[in-house]
C-alpha cells in the first residue's frame, strides 16, 4: 500500500485543499491528493442532542420563521425566533450531529456534500428538488436563534436564573466543484451544541425508522422522537415503560396547536396508533392514550433493548429455518428443530413444505 499522510477531513478552513475538494490522504510517493469515494451509506442510527429533541422547537405543521415562538415543555422553556420543521429540518439536524460525532475536527467545521446528505435522507441519489429542500433546511437551521431558560451553555447544564441565547449552527459560502459535480458548504454546529454532543447528552434514534414516517405523519414522528428522549423505567425483567401526562405542557413540547384539548387528544390517539404500526419495538409492546380519573396520559411499554435484540435474533432464526425448509428435500413428516435460549423451534411451524407425489 502506498505510504500516505492523513489530512484532516471536513475541516472547512483548517487544512482544506486549495481546490476545495474533500480528500482523505496525500500520497508521499506522488505528492497528489487522492479524492474520497462519493458513494455514501446512510447511518444505522443518529444521536441528536437530547434537550433540543425534547423541546417544542420542531413544528408538526406549517412554519413561519418571521413569527417568534415560545413554549414551556415538561422539562424546559424554550424561545426561538421561529419554528423549525420536523421533516426535513430535524432529520438534517440529527444527521449533522451524528456526522460531527463520528468525524469531528479541531476547527469544528464540516464540509459534507449535499449529495452525501441527500443520499442519506432519501436513500438514493438526490434530484434537483431534493437539493432545493436541503438548502432551504440548512438556511432555516442557521437562521433560527434559540433561547433556553435555565441552561448554561458554557458548562452544558441547567441552572436557576440562567438564560442562554444561541444559533444552532453557522454556514459558510458554498463551494461548487463543477468538475466533480459536488456542492459543498461549510457547516459548524454551535460551540455549546458540540460540547453537549461530546459529553454524550444525546438520544440514540434509529435512522430508518426516523425516515419511515411520511409527510402526513409528522405528529406521530414528533411523538416518537419525544418518547425516545424519555427516561424509561424497568417494568419487568424483560420490559420497560413510561408515561406522560397529557396537557398543555405536552402539547407545547410536541409542537401542537389545537383550539380544544379534545381535538389534540384525538390527534395523539391516532399518532400513538401510527407509532405502534411503524416501530416494531412498540408493536411488540403497547402505546396508547388512556384516561385515569379525570386526567389523560400516554402510556407506553416495550421490550428492553437486550430482550429486543434477542427477539430479533430468534425471529431471524425462524425466517432462516422457513427459507431453508423450502429448499430442503425433506418429507412432510420430518421435523425441523433448532435449539434456542428458550427451548427449540419445532417443525410444527406448519410452513407447508411438501414434495410432489412421486409417480409409481
Amino acid at each position: 500500500m502506498t505510504p500516505a499522510t492523513w489530512v484532516e477531513r471536513d475541516s472547512g478552513y483548517v487544512g482544506w485543499a486549495a481546490d476545495g475538494r474533500d480528500y482523505s490522504y496525500v500520497s508521499e510517493a506522488t505528492g497528489k491528493l487522492a479524492p474520497v469515494n462519493r458513494r455514501h451509506s446512510a447511518p444505522t442510527s443518529v444521536r441528536p442532542e437530547r434537550t433540543l429533541t425534547r423541546s417544542g422547537l420542531w413544528a408538526t405543521g406549517p412554519v413561519q420563521l418571521q413569527l417568534p415562538f415560545e413554549a414551556t415543555g415538561l422539562s424546559e422553556r424554550i424561545r426561538a425566533t421561529g419554528r423549525l420543521k420536523v421533516t426535513p429540518d430535524f432529520d438534517v439536524f440529527a444527521w449533522l450531529c451524528e456526522r460531527w460525532q463520528t468525524r469531528a475536527t479541531e476547527s469544528g467545521w464540516m464540509r459534507p456534500t449535499l449529495y452525501e446528505l441527500g443520499s442519506a435522507l432519501y436513500g438514493t441519489a438526490p434530484a434537483g428538488e431534493h437539493y432545493r429542500i436541503l438548502r432551504e433546511s440548512l438556511d432555516r437551521l442557521a437562521e433560527v436563534r434559540v433561547t433556553i431558560d435555565g441552561y448554561d451553555i458554557e458548562h452544558g447544564e441547567f441552572r436557576d436564573r440562567w438564560i442562554s441565547k444561541t444559533n444552532l449552527l453557522e454556514l459558510s459560502q458554498p463551494y461548487i466543484d463543477h468538475q466533480a459535480g459536488e456542492d459543498r458548504q461549510g457547516i459548524r454546529l454551535s460551540e455549546w451544541l458540540r460540547l453537549a454532543l461530546q459529553e454524550e447528552k444525546v438520544v440514540r434514534v434509529h435512522w430508518r425508522t426516523l425516515r419511515a414516517f411520511k409527510e402526513q405523519q409528522t405528529l406521530a414522528k414528533r411523538l416518537w422522537l419525544y418518547l425516545a428522549a424519555e427516561r424509561w423505567s424497568r417494568m419487568t425483567a424483560d420490559t420497560e415503560g413510561t408515561w406522560i401526562a397529557c396537557g398543555d405542557r405536552l402539547f407545547a413540547a410536541l409542537g401542537m396547536d389545537y383550539a380544544e384539548h379534545r381535538f389534540a387528544r384525538r390527534a395523539l390517539k391516532n399518532a400513538c396508533a401510527t407509532v405502534h404500526k411503524i416501530d416494531p419495538r412498540y408493536a411488540a409492546g403497547s402505546l396508547e392514550l388512556t384516561k385515569l380519573g379525570s386526567s389523560w396520559r400516554i402510556q407506553a411499554e416495550r421490550p428492553t433493548w437486550d430482550m429486543w435484540k434477542q427477539q430479533r435474533e430468534e425471529q431471524a432464526q425462524v425466517r432462516a429455518l422457513i427459507a431453508s425448509s423450502f429448499k430442503a428435500d425433506a418429507s412432510p413428516d420430518v421435523g425441523l428443530q433448532r435449539p434456542t435460549q428458550h427451548g427449540s423451534l419445532s417443525a410444527s411451524l406448519d410452513v407447508g413444505v411438501h414434495r410432489r407425489p412421486q409417480p409409481r
